[in-house]
């Protein structure tokens, strides 16, 4: 669960300055600072901030008190703490870069920059770290201005970041360049300070104690509206220069699909259940891959007394952990018009492909317009949509090739709203532990063998929701509330994986580039003999620029542009981990149809031992579908 929302691909609310890793080189000098060890050991500050946050932006004297407060609580966090988490500490540097950038010094904010790239691991992320400051840089030392409008530091900073990105491989940086130029047509001032603007409800819940992450929102605003925005269009201009001029060249080799394989509908295997823990299941489009529950019929009746009613191929929980009806996510909140909402869905990955339709044209128009009310309302569908496609996507990835899987769907009702309904408390951590026992206990009586969870929950994320609804005297007291809740679900959610030693549980490791352990995610950061927590690779074997990490992340599979239907039967390509998991939970499903004698920990061996390394990645491994089938044939 994400805790605000973002402004596409320039303004980053969500996490703001929390989370990280390494620190400071420190030679062989000895580090006596405090070790930050979870994303909870993190200093926590407030700030007296009031009103609106655009009037604070347009407040110069007001917004540089503020700045100089939160740049020197930065300062002193980094110089009292060691930060385990490297994504946390990029968080830090990113953040007083562009804190830098607003004071003028360009210098300070490229050094900061150079700290952060110094802790990049994944190598698309590296290589143009620091471009456009250095062009800017270049380009004011030729002009004495920093204005884009002037026609010397126009041309200049233009060549400069040309030759930046010219020095790197273009298959390393496509991607990014593509999604670049493509949002930069939508972003606009009036966007911009709509997406600054739904911070307004955080800083009345909180005001005279508003919590760093938000205040960090506010200084990555101020610096994109005051300095990212005028250089957007020579910025995308060099792109699309790039991009042209690598239009014809050939892209580099698809070294995931040969590692693919289907199972022939005549191969001598058994039928296999497979759980998709998720957002629910269109299930009109698997009709020969369904598990049906053979105690159940369709009459509004609960027939095998279970506490479910017409659970014909699974079950559901409403956002209150409740059992409910219905193999789909509701879409009650749903305010816009679906079909057109669906289209921006589909439109909105297009777009980041590089593929320009008229549907695509249309979403990038329609986010144009969008102002402080319509934006919110926008995020909010959108949000609730982007999980209700979800499980029926993940689904499609899980049972491709496999005519002998089936399906049966554990369906979740997702918090979606930017600010919630109401504050989570203790009990909702309970009724979370309830409901995952009974999901637990239902695939078991399915006799489900594999089970996949493309999602995480972390313990922020209910730390954020009682900041957005002010709860709490103090950071601590809402910082340990949010502990009490999370640790009912965490425990109640390891029982029940426990509770089930002969089903295989995989999980997706999150999609926030971070390390799931310092995040404390869950499922993903739990260890138990039956759990697999998988990251996301893409085509080329390189780790993706999203996917989290950690100790116990020791499995890869594809999960780039991973086409699948979504409900109404639409194919679509998503990324993230969430499309990786499958590509396992598919395999492990597929070696169980042809086998079902073997154990999870059986699964897990065959897997591993049949494995791809991860290039520059040790103790990373690829699966490897079609090696471990081949396998078994031996």
């Amino acid at each position: 669960m994400k805790r605000w929302s973002s402004v596409i691909g320039l303004l980053v609310l969500a996490g703001g300055v929390g989370g990280l890793g390494s620190a400071y080189a420190q030679g062989e000098k000895q580090d006596d600072r405090i070790v930050v060890k979870t994303a909870d050991d993190l200093p926590r500050h407030t700030y007296d901030v009031s009103g609106k946050a655009m009037d604070l932006l347009r407040d110069d004297a007001r917004f540089n008190a503020l700045l100089s407060q939160f740049v020197s609580n930065l300062t002193s966090d980094l110089a009292k703490y060691r930060i385990e988490d490297p994504t946390t500490l990029r968080g830090y540097y990113d953040v007083l870069s562009a804190a830098a950038t607003l004071t003028g010094d360009l210098e300070k904010a490229l050094d900061y920059t150079m700290k952060a790239r110094d802790l990049e691991t994944k190598e698309q992320e590296k290589a143009l770290r620091g471009a456009t400051l250095r062009a800017r840089i270049a380009g004011k030392k030729a002009s004495g201005t920093l204005d884009p409008k002037n026609a010397t530091f126009a041309k200049v900073f233009k060549e400069e970041l040309r030759k930046e990105i010219d020095a790197v491989s273009y298959d390393l940086v496509k991607d990014r360049l593509i999604q670049f130029r493509a949002q930069a047509s939508m972003i606009t001032p009036q966007v911009m300070e709509a997406g600054i603007a739904q911070l307004d409800p955080l800083i009345k819940a909180n005001e005279g104690k508003v919590p760093g992450e938000v205040v960090g929102g506010l200084v990555q605003g101020k610096s994109t509206l005051s300095t990212g925005l005028p250089l957007l269009p020579l910025i995308a201009e060099v792109y699309g220069q790039v991009i042209d001029a690598n239009a014809g060249a050939a892209s580099e080799a698809d070294k995931w699909t040969p590692r693919l394989v289907a199972l022939e509908p005549t191969a001598k295997a058994t039928p296999v259940a497979i759980a998709i823990w998720d957002s629910g299941v269109d299930v009109s489009l698997y009709p020969n891959q369904l598990w049906t529950n053979p105690k159940e019929k369709a009459n509004g009746k609960d027939d095998d007394n279970n506490g479910f009613v017409d659970d014909l191929h699974g079950i559901a929980f409403t956002l209150d952990r409740d059992p409910t009806t219905g193999p789909l996510a509701s879409l009650e909140g749903l305010v816009g018009d679906k079909a057109e909402r669906m289209k921006f869905i589909a439109a909105g990955q297009d777009m980041q492909a590089g593929v320009i339709t008229e549907d695509v044209k249309k979403f990038q128009e329609y986010y144009k317009s969008l102002d402080e009310a319509t934006l919110k309302t926008f995020s909010e569908d959108m949000g609730l949509l982007g999980s209700y496609v979800h499980g029926t996507h993940v689904a499609g990835v899980a049972v491709a090739g496999n005519p002998f899987a089936r399906i049966v769907h554990i369906t979740e009702n997702w918090p979606y709203k930017q600010i919630p309904d109401r504050a989570p408390t203790v009990e909702d951590g309970k009724a979370w532990a309830r409901a995952f026992q009974q999901s637990v206990d239902y695939v078991k009586g399915a006799n489900v063998r594999v089970v996949n969870m493309s999602w995480r929950v972390g313990r922020s994320a209910f730390e954020g929701m009682l900041e957005a609804k002010g709860v709490g005297a103090t950071t601590e007291e809402r910082a340990e509330l949010s502990r009490q809740i999370f640790k009912h679900l965490r425990e109640g959610l390891e029982k029940a994986i426990a509770s089930a030693p002969d089903i295989l549980f995989i999980a997706g490791s999150g999609n926030e580039d971070n390390d799931v352990d310092f995040a404390e995610y869950v499922p993903a950061g739990i260890r138990l003999p039956n759990l697999i927590t998988v990251g996301a690779i893409d085509a080329q074997d390189r780790f993706t620029d999203f996917t989290s990490t950690g100790k116990n992340v020791e499995l890869y599979a594809n999960g780039y542009r991973i086409e699948s239907y979504v409900p109404g039967g639409q194919k679509i390509k998503f990324s993230g981990t969430s499309m990786a998991a499958p590509q396992v939970s598919n395999l492990a499903a597929k070696i169980l149809a042809l086998n079902p004698n073997l154990k999870p920990a059986d699964v897990i061996a065959l897997i591993r031992a049949n494995t791809d390394p991860v290039p520059n990645e040790p103790g990373r491994f690829i699966i490897n579908p079609k090696k471990t089938l081949d396998a078994m044939k031996k």
